[in-house]
């Protein structure tokens, strides 16, 4: 009797069962992936406001338009957002998001299943700029990007237990991550993928507002969208389930990004003018907009903001001269992504030669009033940087050189049988002996310049932290009298713009 009345329970639940079991085959297209709002956070992992890749870090901040846009929305729909900027979260101490989120009763985060294997499949450089001067690892940020909108309602935590803590108690069973970067921070950071997937929640990725930290290969055409692309896969395949959320909102009628643009084109390498990317002979640089389908990327390198009837984006452009180059993507002849622009700096192809005579044996020219007022001017320091430290360029420390602290200068009498001015500059990195630079490195920017009897013969473009020195072989001019060394600040207004001029002297006949 029991057997056969099981049979009958069966048989008529078999219809439904059928139904259900096939759903996510059938789901309609037009249906919202998006999990019930009111169960679901979105965490977002760093968004630091530094990083020491050039490229990485303007991948940051192009991601920030879009970021602000979903969030507002997803503030609206009722979700709880929650930023967790790991190293730097004590900066936030005092905003009230940081403090209502430490405030939480910690409860010990549970591992109630195991993380899928995860196989990062995608290789990862030293930096993101691909061939050419490579950037030097430290440190530099201290905070998050400061466009990103951060709302009353949400909160700033970095610990595992405290974030699982503040999601029980709100009664969150989803969470949609977002941030940088992918393979490393948004997987493995504590409040993480990996920490949350164990904890029993169900983790989505956002597809369209993540970044990788991989590399840039121009030869091949592998540029660090197509890595992200292929770390986003190797989550999907453990289990983590992918979602375009600008598309999840669109379905919902809550995207509106084409009226308003929020996307830019993204350039690889990435300088900026207020810190460039500084190339020997020529570098290759690919411009996408990988969120901006059924468009045309127009460009120019002219200092003009593009038009439709600017140059059309083929192919990786070859730069080999000092230039500012801008991208705009078009649908229809319609500008639908935001203006960038990106700066890049030439330098010489050589290293310069050794000075005959070196600027720490001279004696330079003292102004009259600072001589009597000697505290109204920082005087450089000699064989060592300003702060009584080695001088250090790009991991390289020197013997002959000077330190100065920004803004300062000394002056020298150009005597006849000086020919050409020759050295090395760039920002001193005794700061990175500590924590990697942490909180200060971000920091420093100087520009040198040298002027002859008062016009500027040569100057560096702004030079940050490890860069590559700037090199200086500027010819002297007959009859010159005087030639001023200058180290100025490049807007930063920070004691920590230490500028060393190294290997920096005069040559004779």
């Amino acid at each position: 009797m029991k057997t056969d009345l099981l049979k009958k329970i069966f048989c008529a639940a078999l219809p439904a069962l059928f139904v259900m079991l096939p759903a996510r085959a059938q789901h309609d297209p037009a249906e919202s992936l998006l999990p019930p709002p009111e169960k679901t956070a979105i965490i977002v992992i760093d968004m630091w406001n530094f990083h020491w890749c050039m490229t990485a870090s303007e991948r940051v901040s192009a991601m920030v338009p879009r970021m602000n846009a979903v969030l507002k929305i997803a503030r609206e729909l009722g979700m709880q957002v929650i930023w967790n900027p790991s190293d730097v979260v004590t900066s936030y101490s005092g905003y009230p998001q940081y403090e209502k989120a430490i405030a939480v009763e910690h409860h010990k985060t549970p591992d109630v299943r195991d993380m899928p294997a995860t196989k990062f499949t995608a290789t990862v450089g030293g930096c993101m700029c691909g061939p050419g001067f490579r950037c030097g690892g430290n440190y530099g940020w201290d905070g998050m990007n400061p466009d990103l909108v951060i709302a009353d309602s949400d909160l700033i935590s970095a610990s595992t237990d405290e974030i699982y803590s503040l999601l029980s108690e709100r009664g969150i069973t989803h969470i949609i991550y977002m941030g940088v970067h992918t393979n490393m921070c948004v997987y493995g950071k504590p409040g993480a993928i990996s920490f949350m997937w164990k904890a029993g929640f169900d983790c989505l990725l956002a597809r369209d507002l993540n970044d990788a930290f991989t590399r840039y290969d121009p030869a091949s055409g592998y540029t660090p969208d197509n890595g992200t692309a292929e770390i986003d896969g190797n989550l999907q395949a453990a289990g983590i389930r992918n979602i375009h959320l600008g598309d999840e909102l669109k379905k919902l009628g809550r995207w509106k990004s084409a009226a308003e643009p929020v996307d830019y084109v993204r350039f690889t390498p990435w300088g900026k003018p207020d810190r460039p990317y500084l190339m020997e002979q020529a570098t290759v640089v690919t411009l996408t907009a990988p969120w901006l389908e059924g468009t045309e990327i127009r460009y120019t390198t002219d200092g003009s903001e593009p038009t439709a009837q600017s140059t059309l984006y083929a192919e990786p452009l070859e730069i080999s001269q000092t230039l500012t180059l801008r991208a705009t993507a078009f649908r229809k002849g319609k500008a639908v992504s935001l203006p960038g622009l990106a700066r890049y700096v030439r330098m010489l192809p050589e290293q310069p030669p050794k000075p005959d005579v070196y600027l720490e044996d001279l004696s330079y020219i003292t102004n009259g009033y600072l001589k009597s007022v000697p505290m109204c001017l920082w005087y450089p320091e000699r064989w060592k940087s300003f702060e009584g430290k080695p001088l250090r360029l790009k991991g390289k420390t020197y013997a002959r050189g000077m330190g100065f602290l920004a803004p300062s200068s000394v002056q020298y009498e150009i005597r006849p049988e000086y020919r050409r001015f020759v050295a090395l500059a760039g920002i001193d990195e005794n700061m990175i002996e500590k924590n990697n630079g942490r909180f200060v490195a971000m920091h420093a920017s100087v520009i040198f310049r040298i002027f002859i009897d008062g016009r500027l013969a040569a100057e560096s473009p702004v030079m940050r932290i490890t860069q590559e020195p700037w090199r200086f072989d500027v010819a002297i001019p007959p009859g010159s009298r005087h030639v001023n060394i200058a180290c100025m600040d490049a807007g930063s207004c920070s004691m920590f713009d230490l500028g060393n001029w190294v290997d920096a002297g005069f040559v004779t006949e």
